[in-house]
């Protein structure tokens, strides 16, 4: 359980949960007289985190989540879109941006997306709620230093949304509290909560019987996090299924000797909000050149197209959908129909585990060393509890039953048990709720 960072009290009849994350976000709504879960399809669903802001002659409001894919699709992917926005919250040296002549800074972007996702909920409860329990990854940054600042911009932006006062906790403990309202006994549980930008974990005693008691500090063992999940198995499909039809390893004429083309461009392709940065003379002239200079001049066509028409956040899409494919079958198709950029490939799983062998290693490495320090046996672990889209990439979850047998895997409610937990935190953190 995280420190509050409280505002003036508002009282009201409910608390809101919500989930920020950084591939999907979600809101769950806690009754203060029931002292339940408020279930309601208008706030059931998940929304992607995504942010369109469409071009426009004066400042709007952007389009928010599944709707704005949508729009900047259909709009010709022109205009300023974000995708995992939560992963800029650490970064200093990001202070703001312009967009049809409006400055925009961090706090004010994520505050967005915050302030709809209220408002729906608003809409349930039909009272102007106050209160939230914001979640947080178990570590924004390593360096404790942007750490801080990315929850003191959270914290800025959900007041930013209409929220006075506004606690955190950790999103893994919230998972585990999620889980704890479907047992029936005790039991000692490591939760694995995988989202797109961050791995966290937790260990926590839990019990039916002490749900809803307002301290619950000695139940949580052990929580860390490292920032790797799933958006960086989405970079390595690309590295080292796409970017070879991009021109990776081929060479080129200098000086009458035949060179490789330098890695540093296909790595930036890795990223698709990076891509929109090669759009400039420099990098640009650059391929222009490699079109015509190196052994695979049709590759290099294929990136200017990708640069110029700013095709990667439609070729990523792609590249998810795989991943996610995969998730139950054997083989995946990454097909890409764009008339310059012309993909027909496939990928298998056996494949797609081989590519992203070292990310699985290194958060399983992580997991290990996270219990070592923490001096839990894995023999004492009773349950494991997986969440988060990430979750479900099959070569991870072979890691977690290699280690703790299959029959201790429980999962579920992948997408929504982070937020449904964090509003099921609301006795730990208001006064009123105490018994």
């Amino acid at each position: 359980m995280h420190a509050a960072i409280a505002g003036c009290t508002t009282m009201s009849d409910f608390i809101y949960g919500i989930d920020f994350g950084t591939s999907n976000s979600s809101i769950a709504i806690w009754d203060v007289k029931k002292r339940e879960l408020v279930r309601d399809t208008r706030i059931a669903r998940v929304e992607s985190s995504f942010m369109y802001f469409p071009y426009s002659a004066r400042a709007e409001p952007p389009v928010i989540g599944d709707e704005a894919k949508r729009r900047y699709v259909s709009d010709n992917m022109r205009g300023r879109f974000f995708q995992a926005i939560k992963t800029i919250l650490p970064n200093a040296t990001f202070t703001e941006t312009v967009f049809n002549n409006h400055s925009y800074t961090i706090e004010e972007l994520i505050a967005f997306p915050l302030h709809q996702m209220k408002q729906r909920a608003d809409d349930v409860t039909g009272q102007d709620v106050k209160r939230v329990v914001m979640g947080r990854p178990a570590v924004f940054s390593t360096d404790p230093a942007e750490d801080a600042l990315a929850e003191q911009r959270l914290h800025r932006a959900a007041k930013a949304a209409g929220f006075t006062e506004i606690h955190f906790q950790y999103e893994p403990i919230a998972a585990a509290f999620a889980y704890e309202s479907r047992i029936q006994k005790p039991e000692r549980v490591l939760v694995g909560d995988f989202g797109g930008g961050t791995s966290d974990f937790c260990v926590v005693q839990l019990d039916p019987h002490r749900q809803g008691l307002t301290d619950r500090m000695s139940d949580i063992l052990a929580t860390g996090g490292l920032p790797t999940a799933g958006n960086k198995y989405d970079g390595a499909t690309m590295w080292h299924k796409l970017t070879p039809l991009f021109g990776r390893d081929a060479t080129y004429e200098s000086w009458g000797k035949r060179i490789e083309v330098p890695n540093a461009l296909h790595r930036r392709i890795c990223q698709w909000d990076q891509i929109v940065f090669l759009n400039n003379a420099q990098n640009l002239d650059l391929l222009w050149r490699l079109s015509h200079s190196s052994d695979a001049p049709e590759a290099f066509e294929r990136f200017i197209a990708l640069v110029k028409e700013n095709q990667g956040f439609a070729l990523f899409q792609v590249i998810e959908a795989a991943k996610i494919a995969l998730a139950s079958k054997i083989v995946a198709p990454l097909q890409f129909n764009h008339p310059r950029i012309l993909i027909d490939e496939r990928m298998t799983l056996s494949e797609f585990n081989r590519i992203s062998a070292d990310i699985t290693a290194g958060i399983v490495g992580y997991l290990d060393k996270f219990l070592a320090d923490a001096r839990i046996e894995r023999g004492s672990i009773e349950t494991v509890f997986l969440t988060g889209g990430t979750s479900l990439i099959r070569s991870l979850r072979a890691e977690f039953k290699q280690r703790f047998g299959a029959e201790k895997i429980r999962d579920g409610e992948e997408f929504t048990s982070v937020g449904d937990g964090l509003a099921l935190s609301a006795p730990l953190f208001f006064p009123e709720l105490h018994r």
